[in-house]
């Protein structure tokens, strides 16, 4: 059984990590979908998805995975390029919840790379179960220490997922009141799609 799962869509420091892994052997590899896909033109191309069907081509080639191994992905939103390659390379696969170990060990891989940003305070827990909190962190460091800065550094900037709608309204103003304009913009769109 193969299993493919994500880390990282959800968190505004750095890119999004694929993990695959056979759950028969142990045999666990990964690959990064850098944040520049995050970022500008190629986040509203959703450049991403192309990104992660060929991380994963290039992993299943490493692992010699067959198609006569069944395959379970994670339903998240970003993994959707990789369910079309499947799907079109001839893959029997379906979609899951996926849990240790490959959850873990694609987990402790974002972590490791955000403390090699300099995110030495999120640990594990805040990584997996706490998100507004490491939201937060990450919104802190991103501004140099001060949450309330109205602009991020710019050699930290190069890490965010920048093409996030909210993006700005967070790194431009006081933390309090980007709160306020945040929760302001999110219901504004969803009014919209709800008129649509």
């Amino acid at each position: 059984m193969i299993q493919i799962d994500d880390a990282g869509w959800g968190c505004l420091i750095g890119g999004v990590f694929i993990g695959v892994y056979r759950t028969e052997t142990g045999e666990f590899r990964y690959g990064e979908i850098p944040v520049t896909c995050f970022q500008g033109i190629a986040f509203t191309r959703r450049e991403y998805l192309g990104v992660g069907a060929d991380i994963v081509q290039r992993l299943f080639t490493n692992l010699a995975v067959s198609k006569s191994e069944p395959v379970e992905v994670c339903t998240g939103y970003v993994l959707g390029g990789i369910r079309e390659w499947l799907t079109d390379k001839g893959y029997e696969w379906h979609p899951t919840k996926i849990t240790n170990p490959l959850q873990v060990l694609v987990e402790t891989v974002l972590l490791q790379t955000l403390h090699g940003y300099g995110l030495r305070d999120v640990d594990y827990e805040i990584l997996t179960q706490k998100q507004g909190l490491l939201f937060w962190k990450c919104l802190r460091w991103l501004k140099g220490g001060d949450i309330d800065a109205t602009r991020a550094l710019p050699e930290r900037e190069a890490l965010a997922k920048t093409g996030w709608a909210s993006y700005r309204i967070w790194v431009e103003n006081p933390y309090a009141v980007a709160k306020q304009k945040a929760a302001a913009f999110k219901a504004a769109r969803q009014r919209a799609r709800w008129e649509r």
